[in-house]
This record gives structure tokens, sequence and C-alpha cells, in this order.
């Protein structure tokens, strides 16, 4: 079936279960052995060895400073990101797929072994910035010619430094799409990112993910002392996500409303996913977004209830997973799916017993969760936004 912005969605069964690969335009993460490279691809990488991002922060230093803050930046040396990597390798997995993402120069360049700088700075520059476009190879999906000629989304541009190449695909989701649609071994769709933006009203928009997430900062392309140049504005490298209480507020908008009915406080909660073109959240089906409703009285003790927006995912058992590994080698189905897709509005109510003639306070706290970090510490997650309703003793 033809995708709405390019890109063509091939569904296949294996073992009973419908899969999908986003091919052409876009090669999605696929489990399974590497396969060999197209000869473009073999010679490109044969003997080539990526700049440091330390060497582009030289001339580039507001977008290295961007970058340096990013997911992106902490991909492979992420503490968490070893540690299941370790662990993947202790169950047999010689060449994890996750690599292929977190640490892309390793499985590019073949640094199997990690001894290259550009291997532990994850996401680096000169490694999307060598990205000519997309292949059907869920192994290697990146097309790449290292060299001296870097590409992306501008057009015209004359660095003093090296060449520079426009490439269609940087303006485009599918550049995101490789590392953003996962399907493991079993058909299961782990990371279903890119598809929820396909299906979004956003693409008719023409608003790719780059739209929100490389958004136009402040900063300069190159530093002025190597290069003058007109521009005062940089595409956004820190490409903020879940983990940006900023980008959570973006994308979640809430009001809240109180009233007494009787010995009763009743409260509604209002809200809804204004300004992500997926849905909220997305990504690791660990990920949720809780909501806590606190109501007080003038005197008595605190009230709670909690609602929780997630994917649960389950094996081929029927058992809950609750962590990242088993979650990428055994997910086998979704179970519940209460996230807010695009432009989803949510109305939700609660009711609390509330003596009479007394005032009461009612607040609506919304947390960003990732169960592998909450979890074990007991805690609800990070707290990113916070509204409140007064009820007077008369009952308004």
């Amino acid at each position: 079936m033809k995708g709405r912005a390019g890109g063509l969605m091939r569904a296949w069964r294996r073992g009973g279960t419908t899969a999908i690969l986003v091919i052409a335009a876009a090669g999605v993460l696929r489990a399974g052995g590497p396969t060999a490279p197209g000869p473009r691809q073999e010679g490109a990488v044969r003997g080539a060895s990526l700049t440091s991002a330390e060497e582009c922060a030289r001339c580039h230093v507001d977008i290295h400073r961007y970058w340096k803050a990013s997911m992106h930046a902490q991909a492979a040396e992420n503490s968490r990101f070893q540690a299941q990597l370790e662990e993947l390798r202790s169950k047999g997995n010689a060449e994890p797929i996750c690599v292929r993402c977190h640490a892309p120069a390793a499985v590019y360049l073949r640094d199997v072994r990690w001894e290259k700088k550009a291997t532990w700075e994850g996401v680096t520059c000169d490694f999307c910035h060598s990205v000519r476009g997309l292949r059907a190879d869920p192994a290697r999906p990146f097309v790449l010619d290292v060299g001296n000629v870097k590409t992306g989304p501008l057009m015209g541009a004359t660095p003093v430094s090296h060449g520079a190449q426009y490439a269609e695909v940087y303006t485009s989701s599918d550049l995101c799409a490789p590392c953003h649609q996962y399907v493991n071994e079993r058909g299961f769709e782990v990371l279903t990112t890119f598809a929820e933006w396909k299906a979004s009203p956003y693409p008719a928009r023409n608003m790719s993910c780059q739209s929100c997430h490389m958004r136009a900062a402040s900063g300069r392309v190159v530093d002025p002392k190597v290069q003058r140049v007109a521009a005062t504005t940089v595409n956004l490298h820190e490409m903020p996500g879940g983990h940006s209480v900023a980008e959570l507020n973006r994308a979640l908008q809430a009001q809240i409303s109180a009233v007494r009915r009787g010995g009763t406080l009743d409260v509604t909660v209002t809200f809804v996913n204004r300004g992500a073109g997926h849905r909220l959240p997305t990504g690791s089906p660990l990920r949720s977004i809780v909501l806590v409703v606190d109501a007080d009285g003038a005197v008595g003790r605190r009230q709670t209830a909690t609602r929780t927006y997630a994917r649960v995912v389950v094996d081929e058992h029927g058992k809950e997973l609750t962590d990242e590994v088993t979650m990428w080698l055994k997910g086998g189905r979704v179970v519940k799916d209460t996230r807010l897709a695009p432009g989803e509005r949510r109305v939700e109510q609660f009711s609390f017993p509330m003596p009479r003639g007394t005032p009461a306070h009612a607040v609506a706290k919304f947390y960003y969760r990732y169960m592998p970090d909450a979890a074990p510490r007991g805690e609800t997650g990070q707290p990113f936004l916070s509204i409140g309703a007064w009820v007077d003793a008369g009952g308004r």
C-alpha cells in the first residue's frame, strides 16, 4: 500500500503474524542477521573513517553544542544501553540489532571492537551528514558516501573546509524511519513512531519529524571567525523528545475543573495531544504518561487517583513484559493501548468524598515515566505539567 508521504509499505506474514516493512523511501529495522550491502554502499564504507564530532565543533560551534546535549550524542555511551547490550550479547546475540542505530559507525564501518572514536559518539555528525539516501535493507538501510563532501538540507551552501551537497532525504521523515520503526523476529512492532506519524494528519500538512524535533533555533551554522554567513538560526540538533519537559508541554494541553455535589468533590480533567505528530507517549512500550489527581480539604487527608496511558505488551504466553531486552526479543502482542493519538482529546472524571462546608483543592499532575528508571525507585516519573482548581466552602 502506498503511503501518503512517500515510501512503499509492504506487509507479509511470518510465523502467522503480519509484519510491515517500509521500503523504497525508507528501510525500517527488522530483526535478523545482516544482509550483504549493495555495491554502492560496500564501496563507500570500505576503508573509510568518520570525522569525530569534536573536529566538527571547531567550525560548527552552536550546532555541536545543541547536538552534544541530545540523546543522539549519548546513544552509544549511555550506561543503560551498554548494560542492555551486554545482556543481549550474553544471550547469544553477537550483533544486536540495536547497535545499528545506537552506534552506527560500529556497523557501517565494521568497527566490531569499538575502537574508533566516532563509534562512541553514537549518532555522530559525520554519520548523518554522509547519508546519501535509503535502501531496502533493514540491516543497513542508510546509503553512505563517507568523504569530504557532506550532505544536508541546505541548497547552495559553500563551506570553506569541506564540500557540501543538498539531499532531499534530510527534509523527509523517511530519514527517521529506520531507527524509529522496528519489528522483532516474532513479527511484533516494538517501535511504531514512524507508522503513527504516517497515519496522522501531519503528512498531509507537510509536517515532517524535523518540523517539530529540528525546528529553527538561535545560532550560527558556522563560527564567524571561520566563515561569515548571513543566517542567524540553525536546525535544532538537540532534537528534543519525550525526555524533554519543554517538548512534553508543547505536546500536551490540559485543563481542570472541580465542583462539589453534596459530600462529594467531582473533578474533571480534559487534555489533548495538540503538538505531537505521533501517539503520546511514543517509542518504547515501557514509556507512559501518568496522570495523578490529588484532592485536599481544609481538614482531613489527601486523596489520590491515578490513570496511566501506555501500551501493555505481552509475550507469546500472555506474560506482561517490563524490561527492554525481553520486550525487544519476546514482545508478542499489545493487549492494551491507552496512549493519545495526534489531536485526540480525553476527558477523565474523578469523585472524592469531601466534607460539606469546607473549601477544597484539586490538583492534576502529569508525569513522563520510563519504567526501567522509575520502577526500581518507586517513582511516578518526571513531572512536566501541573494544573489546579479551588472549590470554596459554598461549593464553587
